[in-house]
């Protein structure tokens, strides 16, 4: 199901961008893998918790926004933030009290990180994130290009593990550089890809005007539910 109200989306996009910040130049962006290592648990995600010698144990549980999960004989187990496998020792530590030389796997079943899309394309909205969703094909997963939009690029926004601030402009009327490789760039969770309208010559001023533009609300408001 895709999230169709864009101010929330926009107003934490305006927070991790911060808008008063002068603008660097934006770098052109070709396709690359995105570092993130391997893949921690997070509040939303749906984990399967087996028990090779004891299948009536194994559980297939959503992660609560608190970042636990309840289970039997151990109670309340902090999830989030740790990689299945550490979580996989984690439980087999505390079940060891519980069971004899416990064997426990933990699989991630379905992730709750998305990507966002907005601007001018057919459905705008969130989209399930994997590793392999580059933003041309997060466009696509949105119905494609409106008749306003400017095919010729798309920018995405993204706020770094390090809080550090980045956009990316990828031009699609370059479609291959000087080794052959297509101008694409694979998302990171939480990415925003925003296709502009056709006109836009200056695509830092428009970044910063969309996104005014489109939040009538403060930045505390959305900390206080306004």
């Amino acid at each position: 199901m895709t999230v169709r109200s864009s101010i929330p989306l926009l107003a934490l996009m305006l927070l991790a961008l911060g808008c008063s910040t002068p603008r660097a130049p934006i770098p052109t962006a070709v396709t690359q893998n995105f570092e993130i290592g391997e893949y921690r648990i997070e509040a939303g995600d749906e984990i399967e918790i087996r028990f090779p010698l004891d299948p009536s144990m194994n559980v297939r549980t959503i992660i609560r926004p608190d970042g636990k999960v309840s289970l039997q004989l151990v109670g309340e187990v902090v999830a989030e933030g740790r990689t299945p496998a550490e979580l996989g020792q984690h439980l087999r530590d505390l079940y060891s009290t519980e069971l004899r030389d416990p064997e426990i796997s933990v699989i991630v079943r379905a992730m709750a990180a998305r990507v966002f899309v907005d601007g001018q394309i057919e459905e705008p909205g969130g989209y399930p994130w994997t590793r392999q969703i580059t933003a041309l094909q997060a466009v696509a997963r949105a119905g494609g290009f409106r008749d306003t939009a400017d095919a010729d690029y798309i920018v995405v926004l993204r706020r770094a593990a390090d809080g550090t601030q980045q956009v990316f402009e990828i031009r699609l009327d370059e479609s291959d550089d000087a080794q052959g490789q297509s101008s694409d760039l694979y998302l990171a969770p939480y990415d925003l890809v925003l296709v502009p309208e056709s006109g836009v010559s200056d695509v830092n001023t428009w970044v910063d005007q969309y996104i005014r533009k489109n939040i009538p609300i403060s930045p505390r408001d959305v900390f206080l539910g306004l």
